[in-house]
């Protein structure tokens, strides 16, 4: 049977002041008028059932992941005021896996895919970020049935990937070899190699030779597949998801769960397996696709709401010769912007973001820089 997997983790940093530690983005209605992971929850509809889909999140945030899932409002009904430890199985209910600490994806998804086994041995896993933008959702879900296929007649990893809009260098990218097949008329290649986020030179090098795809952070595996490679690359990662395994469910599950989980190594699944591992097939994902990594990004995102000059507007505000800016305001307060372009305001009852949309990547180092100042009530 196909469970989702949804990764719900995130410090909240690049959407500041709207998002803060214990807000991250994903909960947010950043790119539409719904949290993000409600989005997600929605796209698997008629997909998976919503008792095999699962959220990974760090236990600080799940009460508003769970209140962001709820904000969906074609999310069953069960899914939303009642959530079960992954451990236990309830039929119309979605599972909710708390992480003690973040320790980046390659124990996120271990520790899905042992409470994945559990459940169901012949599992085949569907891994995604909870903070993605992706249309339409029936081709999205054409696709991830072409991998699901690929995943159990082959027991391959299968990664997607998006052809390249542009040279971005704030993707990483797949390096496709020879077309393989085609499944459901859906193109398959085998994995060259990956490649880090490039510098602009080497990225223009990329898409110019047609061979790369951007890397999506989207997977699709059998679960005993990838604990597998765990047990191959990350011993000691593995040892630690096996205690965790004979924990579930029991008394002390919470404690096994936090002893185990505290000295491991953060590391992405990228460097943990997929950079090593042989069987790797990258399907070809032919959706609209953003991972929404900026204010910047969703200024385009939301391109088709700007007014005649370019201006996306959300909240009260009122302008001068303004043109290209994204400004969002809450709690009815009112921003008045005069005389510039391509600026990024972001207004919440304690802090304003005022940015240039060139420099919108540098957000983080600003959450950063109050971090080291001690302004932590405002994190």
């Amino acid at each position: 049977m196909l469970h989702a997997v949804i990764m719900a983790g995130g410090s909240g940093k690049r959407f500041w002041p709207q998002s803060r530690h214990d807000r991250p983005k994903q909960v947010l209605p950043i790119a539409g008028p719904r949290p993000m992971i409600a989005e997600t929850v929605l796209r698997l509809d008629g997909l998976v059932p919503i008792e095999r889909t699962y959220i990974v999140t760090h236990e600080a945030q799940a009460g508003r992941i769970l209140a962001g899932v709820g904000l969906g409002r074609r999310v069953p009904r069960s899914a939303r005021p009642t959530v079960a430890t992954a451990g236990q199985a309830s039929r119309g209910t979605l599972r909710i896996i708390a992480e003690p600490f973040g320790r980046d994806t390659a124990a996120c998804i271990g520790l899905a895919a042992v409470h994945v086994r559990r459940a169901d041995p012949d599992a085949v896993m569907l891994v995604m970020p909870a903070d993605q933008v992706i249309h339409p959702v029936k081709r999205f879900q054409e696709v991830m049935r072409a991998a699901v296929e690929i995943a159990n007649t082959e027991g391959a990893l299968v990664t997607f990937g998006i052809k390249p809009a542009c040279p971005a260098t704030g993707y990483g990218y797949i390096h496709k070899g020879g077309r393989l097949i085609e499944v459901r008329g859906i193109r398959v290649h085998e994995v060259h190699r990956f490649r880090e986020k490039p510098a602009k030179a080497v990225a223009e090098e990329y898409v110019a030779s047609g061979e790369y795809y951007w890397n999506s952070g989207i997977f699709c595996w059998r679960a005993a597949t990838i604990l597998d490679c765990l047990k191959r690359f990350t011993p000691e990662l593995y040892e630690a998801l096996e205690r965790i395994a004979g924990a579930i469910a029991t008394p002390n599950e919470a404690v096994v769960l936090r002893e185990a989980y505290e000295p491991l190594e953060k590391i992405s699944i990228d460097y943990a397996v997929m950079e090593k591992a042989e069987s790797i097939r990258v399907v070809e994902a032919d959706f609209e696709w953003s991972d929404v990594g900026s204010w910047e990004s969703v200024a385009r995102l939301r391109r088709p709401e700007a007014d005649a000059q370019g201006n996306v507007l959300v909240g009260r505000c009122e302008l001068l010769d303004v043109a290209g800016s994204l400004i969002l305001s809450d709690e009815g307060h009112l921003i008045g912007v005069i005389g510039v372009d391509d600026l990024i305001i972001v207004h919440t009852p304690d802090a304003t973001l005022v940015c240039s949309k060139r420099r919108a990547e540098d957000v983080k180092r600003l959450v950063d820089h109050l971090e080291k100042k001690g302004l932590a009530g405002y994190l």
